[in-house]
């Protein structure tokens, strides 16, 4: 036999491979797949980064953090100054005892006060406000100064005058107060109740009327009393001309007396003397009162208690008796 038989009689066929076309049952998208979990994964990373971050700075620019001593193995700590194992505050507590030193920066409320000096009968220092305008003529606020030794209190100042957020130099006194330079001072804010005041008696006719008389450089202030509360005040003021910067500075100056007495009425008035002028007022509280257009913080309502009266002006500098 010359053909081999096929053992499975399964007839073979070729095909040829050119003759065949293909056919399309699917198609596998890799971009509908891949894409939204790059997406993701980029969402994943940044918001690693953005909270990371912050948290990496932190640590670097923190001295006590285990990241900053890996990478600053030989950089010293420097810790901030304390004070009982606190942070040091801006100011020391005015309402206590404070060394009135030119270091000392001490605050009570909205009062600032800073850089003390004491010399002869004047205590010097540098204040402001806090916060806001700040008027101590219509404040009872007092500063206290103490023997830092013995403890003794030497005198009370009286706080005065207005001040912004801008530093003042001012220089106050009280009747009394005289320093001594082989001597350290210590001082405190306080302020004072109507109860807080030293009780003070005025001597009296039969009728409860009597007076005290306040003086001051060239000013003198005689308070008139009924049974210990205010009914009149009398007000003397001497203005030397040698005194004055110039001519200008004195005429302006005699110029504010003259509106002073004329609001106050007739019974006040300016006199020219011979070496400048002299204004005097006399006002009847029981039957008027002090205009508004005239500021004057010595001058007090009809019924102010003297003891009132007696402690401030002596904390200005006054000596009343």
């Amino acid at each position: 036999m010359n053909n081999q038989e096929n053992p499975n009689n399964v007839e073979q066929t070729q095909v040829d491979p050119r003759t065949v076309n293909a056919e399309v049952i699917g198609e596998l998208r890799k971009d509908k797949i891949g894409r939204p979990i790059l997406v993701i994964q980029m969402f994943i990373i940044f918001g690693i980064v953005l909270i990371g971050l912050p948290i990496v700075n932190s640590l670097m620019n923190n001295q006590s953090s285990f990241l900053y001593k890996i990478f600053n193995p030989n950089t010293a700590i420097i810790e901030p100054p304390t004070s009982d194992g606190e942070e040091k505050e801006e100011f020391l507590n005015a309402s206590e005892e404070q060394p009135l030193l030119s270091g000392t920066s001490m605050k009570y409320e909205n009062i600032v006060m800073e850089n003390f000096s004491l010399a002869g009968n004047y205590i010097t220092f540098d204040i402001y406000s806090y916060n806001g305008v700040l008027n101590l003529d219509k404040e009872p606020c007092f500063l206290e100064v103490y023997s830092a030794s013995s403890s003794n209190l030497i005198a009370t100042v009286k706080l005065t005058g207005t001040y912004d957020n801008q530093k003042q130099r001012v220089s106050l006194t009280a009747y009394g107060l005289s320093f001594n330079g082989n001597y350290a001072y210590v001082g405190k804010v306080v302020e004072m109740d109507y109860s807080d005041y030293p009780a003070h008696t005025i001597n009296s006719d039969e009728s409860g009327i009597g007076s005290m008389t306040c003086i001051m450089d060239n000013r003198t202030l005689e308070y008139t009393f009924k049974n210990n509360y205010l009914i009149g005040i009398k007000d003397s003021m001497r203005v030397y001309l040698k005194d004055q910067k110039d001519d200008t500075a004195y005429l302006n100056l005699k110029g504010t007396y003259e509106t002073k007495a004329t609001n106050l009425g007739e019974t006040s008035f300016v006199e020219e003397v011979s070496d400048g002028f002299v204004f005097n007022a006399s006002i009847d509280l029981e039957n008027m009162k002090v205009p508004s257009s005239i500021i004057d913080y010595d001058y007090y309502e009809l019924d102010t208690e003297s003891k009132v009266i007696y402690f401030t002006l002596r904390g200005k500098g006054f000596d009343c008796k």
